[in-house]
């Protein structure tokens, strides 16, 4: 497949493109390597030798560190991007030297650039991994880049030259103005002027009415609120707004056509969505307890319509659930299948990578982890808009499709009917009968018959495609894999997973990494010294965390997404052992509520505290003698003779009551005499040894 890499002798060869015929590669060590090519015969008959094996890229780390936004080395990896991007994707045109004469002499027009530049990026882009990533500058991070600054007393940005005054910074309470303004004003269907919403803000902010030149020296400036106003809002989400939403639709959407046309083979377009089952489910601990309906998430490859990944589960529709679906895309099927007792073989369900586009909702394919996927993976992302269901209308479809042929064979299945509002209506959820596990088996054997036996009856072929070619989706996925180009990408599937986990930052302490009041450990970190009470390093580190288990997470060093350390739950949180990241974050919000109620307690218990020492302090002050020495050094006179008085009453006092206690009341001495009293007299050698000592003045 495209930038597989293998090696024969001391040679390392990355494949650039292949047919039925040939196949074109590139040596990744030589300075001055070009694109040779080679007859698809030989390259297998070296492989049956084993004398052409298949290796690791030795150039993942490149091609799957990008540079920071904003930085010079994201200017330059785009300038060269935008410069050979329509050459090298003008395939196989480019690996041949003729052609590839045509294509550098109008890179070298468009872009300036000079002959020997041009190849440079030609071979970094070739050698190092086919993907933009291996065009970048690849400096080091430094300074604040993309950082907001921190606004103080002093004024930001350059003085004024002209305009009076210093002018005043944009603090939260100007920005939250802004927005206001921004919402009334500028984003809804009356398109308001800007002028207009800047008006709104002078007033907002208190400027006297009527308005004087002298009173707007120390407000926020024009120029301050255009900025805010580009800066947090994009020009799609101004649009929409301005627009509204029919006129969007009708006006200024994008315009696509058919899914099939677009694709040139398996992997070129994957389509995810999701959805709730028809179905009520029970609890497998107990099955008189109905959990609810679970969530169905399917991915579809658009050029053959077999279903390459999906998820079975409890969860909503999110990023998490959607997370579980891509991962399975890369997962070998036959362990996966075997998580649920079903027993299958390799070709039965051999989708298996990433695709080179993935088109889905807005609201999970979103945010950070896409960026993996896009830089890292080299990965498009398609997002489709409101009310633009029918852009995933091949996945959409298969809802229904899988839903229909459970429907004879479940209990508990959803109608059309409201419950309780039919006359001896019937509650659907009373006859749930099957768990997740056994629903997920269903689901896993719909979709094998799907893939295998099942016939596409409007499936839209191109020209090429045999006649007597069943439209099957496994049939038409074998088909394309051979004679079309293949787009599929098969990164390790740990790294896959582990790229596309929640990514946060955890605490270095004396204790461990802290996250979510869990701690953890690595050798590593023990190595580095972090938990040392003499660490100076950085106090936080990125880390990925598993929601479904919290007694693991993976420690990110760096933009290196290739990379990643292992860490595990500390003793001191063995409490939270086993549990899903769900169940920890209850848990603190329980201690967090106990500890709210227990300081309450603390305090009443405090201020008791304090009003009865005052009250023992104000009783000794009040027992006071009026008499007082009439000298200093009289009071602290004989202080160890009344230490000593002072101990032998506190002994009569407490061995006293002892021995009066001694004789019950109802007993009768039988002996009138009378007792002699009770001597406490110590001996000799006993007053020695409690003898006071000097300290005692």
């Amino acid at each position: 497949m495209p930038n597989d890499v293998h090696q024969i002798n001391s040679k390392r060869l990355r494949v650039l493109w292949s047919n039925p015929e040939v196949i074109f590669y590139i040596d990744i060590d030589r300075d001055n390597a070009l694109p040779e090519y080679a007859s698809r015969d030989e390259f297998e008959h070296l492989m049956a030798k084993n004398e052409l094996e298949v290796i690791e890229d030795p150039h993942i780390n490149v091609s799957m560190t990008f540079p920071q936004k904003g930085s010079k080395s994201e200017s330059i990896q785009d300038r060269a991007w935008s410069a050979i991007q329509n050459a090298v994707n003008n395939v196989p045109d480019i690996y041949l030297r003729k052609q590839r004469g045509v294509l550098l002499n109008q890179v070298i027009q468009e872009s300036g650039a000079t002959k020997q530049t041009v190849y440079r990026w030609f071979r970094r882009y070739w050698q190092l991994g086919m993907c933009k990533n291996t065009l970048n500058g690849q400096y080091n991070r430094c300074g604040g880049l993309g950082k907001s600054r921190k606004v103080g007393e002093k004024k930001l940005g350059a003085p004024r030259t002209r305009t009076p005054g210093d002018g005043v910074n944009v603090d939260d309470n100007i920005k939250a103005i802004f927005r206001v303004a921004i919402e009334k004003c500028l984003l809804n269907e009356n398109q308001y002027e800007f002028d207009y919403a800047y008006n709104q803000v002078l007033i907002a902010f208190g400027v006297p009415l009527p308005c004087k030149a002298e009173h707007l020296l120390e407000v926020p400036t024009a120029r301050q609120f255009r900025y805010f106003y580009n800066k947090e809002y994009t020009s799609l989400e101004i649009t929409r707004k301005r627009k509204g939403e029919i006129n969007y639709q009708k006006d200024y959407r994008p315009v696509l056509s058919s899914s099939t046309t677009e694709v040139s083979g398996p992997g070129s377009r994957y389509q995810i969505d999701a959805t709730i089952a028809d179905v009520y489910l029970v609890s497998a601990d107990d099955r008189n307890k109905v959990i609810g309906r679970p969530t169905m998430y399917f991915v579809v490859d658009v050029f053959s319509r077999a279903i390459v990944g999906m998820y079975i589960g409890l969860e909503n529709a999110s990023w998490v659930s959607a997370m579980e679906a891509l991962s399975n895309t890369v997962l070998d099927k036959v362990e996966y299948c075997k998580q649920f007792d079903i027993e299958i073989t390799e070709n039965m369900w051999p989708t298996v990578g990433l695709p080179e586009t993935i088109i889905g909702d807005r609201g999970e394919i979103l945010g950070r982890h896409i960026e993996v996927l896009s830089k890292a993976f080299h990965v498009d992302i398609e997002n489709t808009p409101p009310y633009r269901a029918d852009w995933k209308g091949i996945v959409e479809r298969y809802f229904k499709t899988v839903q229909v042929k459970m429907k004879p064979f479940v209990e508990g299945y959803v109608t059309k009917v409201a419950i309780g509002k039919k006359k001896h209506g019937k509650d659907y959820r009373q006859d749930s009968i099957h768990t997740l596990k056994e629903f997920t088996q269903m689901m896993i054997k719909i979709v094998l018959f799907y893939n295998n036996e099942h016939t596409l009856s409007e499936y839209d072929p191109d020209k090429d495609l045999p006649n007597d070619l069943p439209y099957n989706p496994l049939d038409l996925w074998e088909w394309g894999i051979q004679y079309r180009t293949g787009r599929l990408r098969r990164p390790n599937s740990d790294i896959v997973k582990v790229n596309l986990l929640p990514h946060t930052e955890a605490t270095v302490t004396e204790k461990g990494l802290k996250l979510f009041n869990c701690y953890y450990t690595c050798k590593e970190a023990l190595d580095w010294g972090w938990f040392e009470g003499n660490y100076n390093g950085p106090k936080k580190v990125t880390i990925a965390y598993d929601l479904y288990s919290a007694n693991v997470i993976y420690l990110r060093l760096n933009d290196n997404y290739s990379t990643f350390i292992t860490a595990a739950l500390a003793p001191r949180s063995r409490a939270y052992q086993d549990l899903t990241m769900w169940e920890v974050w209850q848990r603190n919000d329980i201690n967090a509520d106990v500890a709210a109620t227990s300081s309450l307690k603390s305090r009443a218990g405090s201020v008791n505290l304090v009003n009865d020492l005052e009250t023992i302090a104000s009783r000794s002050k009040a027992f006071q003698p009026t008499n007082k020495p009439s000298t200093k050094s009289e009071k602290v006179t004989g202080i160890r003779e009344n230490k000593r008085i002072e101990r032998q009453n506190e002994r009569a006092n407490k061995y006293g009551n002892q021995t009066d206690n001694l004789q019950p009341d109802n007993v009768t001495s039988l002996h009138n005499e009378k007792k002699a009293a009770k001597s406490y007299k110590l001996p000799t050698s006993l007053k020695s040894l409690l003898k006071s000592d000097s300290d005692d003045e």
